[in-house]
């Protein structure tokens, strides 16, 4: 018997409900790039097999939705989900961010050539630090308290050029005295693309930080002592990101 897909509901970045004509507009404004990355993250089993093939049919027809569709959605939290889909990237194109800080820095890395001979490789790398004002994306928060601004830092890949924008907290935008135990706050790119990575090495036993993509690996000193205690994961300090980062590709 050949299902009816109109009859179900359905769950997208991990809120259920969501009527088929709604959830496919949501995959496609998420996936549109590539439809391979809604298989890998919808279709995980073998029993969404036919339902793949279904969407996959219809996929060229499919409508993505817009910012201007996401700010029409009254319910906070659905509309968080229109966000979500849409992208950070786009959210910050368009909905005209202000400029906090921008940084150009001179960076000295470790590379490996084709006969894993290590050479170092000289290029300057440019942060920029934005904020969005939280009343052009909520009316209230879930809560009902005025909305929050929010952050995002803009860079760009050094090996293919590629533009990135990522979140990040309004303590690592603005460094909060009491959180970065600073005299004053103000914005500052560095410390906030520094927040992105996280760690679980001590400080003291940290000699080098090589990051490949989204992987980080921490090189310890050989005066460390390994221990079977479990260090929690912090975010890297803008000082840590400048000095100890060693290789990044």
């Amino acid at each position: 018997m050949e299902k009816n897909y109109a009859d179900y509901t359905y769950i997208v970045n991990n809120r259920s409900g969501w009527d088929l004509t709604t959830a496919l507009r949501l995959w496609k404004t998420k996936y549109q790039d590539d439809i391979r990355d809604f298989y890998k993250d919808v279709i995980i089993h073998d029993g969404l097999q036919d339902f793949g093939q279904f969407v996959e049919e219809c996929w060229n027809k499919i409508q993505p939705f817009t910012v201007e569709d996401a700010l029409k959605v009254g319910n906070t939290e659905e509309r968080r989900t229109y966000f979500d889909a849409i992208g950070i990237e786009k959210l910050f194109k368009q909905l005209d961010p202000k400029l906090l800080d921008r940084q150009v820095i001179k960076k000295s890395r470790a590379k490996w050539d084709e006969e894993f001979k290590e050479y170092t490789y000289e290029f300057e790398d440019v942060y920029e630090l934005y904020e969005i004002e939280g009343n052009k994306l909520y009316e209230k928060d879930r809560w009902g308290n005025e909305p929050q601004a929010v952050y995002a830092v803009r860079c760009w890949c050094t090996t293919t050029n590629r533009e990135y924008w990522l979140y990040v907290t309004r303590e690592a935008a603005l460094g909060d005295r009491w959180w970065y135990n600073t005299e004053k706050s103000e914005p500052d790119a560095i410390r906030a693309i520094a927040w992105t990575v996280r760690i679980d090495v001590e400080a003291e036993n940290i000699e080098k930080i090589y990051r490949q993509g989204d992987i980080i690996v921490v090189k310890m000193k050989d005066s460390a002592k390994v221990t079977e205690h479990t260090f929690r994961p912090y975010h890297l300090t803008k000082e840590q990101y400048l000095e100890k980062m060693y290789s990044e590709t």
